[in-house]
This record gives C-alpha cells, sequence and structure tokens, in this order.
C-alpha cells in the first residue's frame, strides 16, 4: 500500500508502472470514504485494517490476488473517465481470463439510468458481496474482480483484487499476468518495458513516509 502510495506521487514523465503483491498478514483494506467503526463491525475478528487511498468497498486479502496500476498524468490513459478506464481494465481481465477457457462477463449497471436511485444500505459496502457495475463475474453470477481508483495531480492509481476462489484450483496466475499486461498494454496504448525490478523507481524516504501513514491510527480512523 505505501509503496502505490509512493509510486503515485514520484514516478517520471510518462512512466506507468504494473504490479502485483500479496501479504504478510492475515488482512482487509477499506475505502477511501468508508466509515472505520462500521467496517471493523462487518470484517471477521483478527485481521488487520487499512484505509485504502482508493475507494470502493471492503476487500479481505486473505485469498486474493492483488494488484496495482500507476499511470502517470503525462501519460493520456491518465485522463481517461473512470467509469470507461474501469470496464477497459476489466475487459482485459476477460481476454486473459479466457487465455484458460474461463468464461466471464461484465456487471451491469444495477439500475436503469431513467430510474431514481434506490435507498442505499447504512451497511458498509463490501467489495466481493455487492458488484459494481463493470465488475468482471463468473457466468453463475459469482464475482471473480473488482477495483477501485484514485485520481491525483501526478496521475492515477488503480487497485484491484482478483478473488482466488472464483478460479479453478490450476489456473496459472503467472500466465494471466502476462496476457492481462500485454492486454492492458494494447487496450491503454502503453507499450510494456523493459525494467525487471521495479525497485529502480521506489523513493525509499517516501515509501517510508506512507508505510507511517497507513500504520497511523489517526489515517485509519479518521471516519
Amino acid at each position: 500500500m505505501a509503496i502505490d502510495a509512493a509510486l503515485l506521487a514520484t514516478l517520471p514523465e510518462g512512466i506507468a508502472v504494473f504490479r502485483h503483491y500479496g501479504w504478510t498478514e492475515p488482512a482487509s483494506t477499506f475505502g477511501y470514504t468508508q466509515t472505520y467503526a462500521e467496517v471493523k463491525n462487518t470484517v471477521a475478528e483478527g485481521l488487520t485494517l487499512c484505509r485504502r487511498l482508493t475507494g470502493g468497498g471492503i476487500v479481505d486479502h486473505r485469498n486474493d490476488w492483488t494488484y496495482a496500476l500507476i499511470i502517470q498524468s503525462g501519460l493520456p490513459a491518465a485522463r481517461t473517465p473512470a467509469n470507461a478506464l474501469y470496464e477497459t481494465i476489466h475487459r482485459c481481465i476477460q481476454i486473459a481470463l479466457e487465455t484458460q477457457l474461463i468464461k466471464s462477463q461484465l456487471a451491469p449497471c444495477p439500475r436503469q439510468c431513467s430510474e431514481a436511485p434506490t435507498k442505499k444500505s447504512t451497511a458498509p459496502d463490501q467489495c466481493f458481496v455487492t458488484p459494481a457495475a463493470s465488475d468482471v463475474l463468473r457466468p453463475d453470477g459469482t464475482k471473480i474482480a473488482g477495483a477501485a481508483m484514485k485520481r491525483s495531480r501526478e496521475g492515477l492509481l488503480v487497485q484491484g483484487s482478483i478473488d482466488r476462489e472464483s478460479l479453478p484450483l490450476d489456473f496459472d496466475y503467472e500466465r494471466f499476468n502476462q496476457s492481462f499486461l500485454q492486454a492492458l498494454s494494447s487496450a491503454l496504448d502503453i507499450p510494456i518495458g523493459t525494467a525487471e525490478d521495479l525497485r529502480a523507481l521506489f523513493h525509499g524516504t517516501k515509501i517510508e513516509e506512507e508505510r507511517q501513514r497507513f500504520a497511523d491510527v489517526v489515517w485509519n480512523t479518521r471516519r
């Protein structure tokens, strides 16, 4: 989380970074605008809670494939409208799933544009319980993937999660990673670079600053 935030603030002009990572302890993250007390009463006991920079709902990271896409503001893709970019990224996930013969669909908008919005539940949103428009679903409606975004002057951060339980036990994540990257590169018109080690782009001081922020009780309980 700290690395994602630091990369958003410090990426060089014209650079985009894609990374995926695991978790060192059982954890859930929750969206920037969610209320800590409500989240704490919703998630399972024993999970470390962390407020994200991005929006969206609660994500249980105990069995997911977490990824981040950071696009520096000088790239045209960083200025893509949020809904269009969300759909594009998830169509890229569909393409990558199809290489392993896994069928999927995008969730429709939960209401017609002509309809008035229904009263929102007071319970905090849980990402893999209530699909949002353009989330990736299995044909039976089970959610496979969702994401959330943060736009700043420096660029755009997308943090996404793929539920491992929604995919076959023999699913090849390395193959998926390569297919997903290729689809993103084509769809967003961002060539795939040759850097094998992203640490050359890591700004140690900024990462430590962000690490302290995400660990701070004030940050996590601010709402």
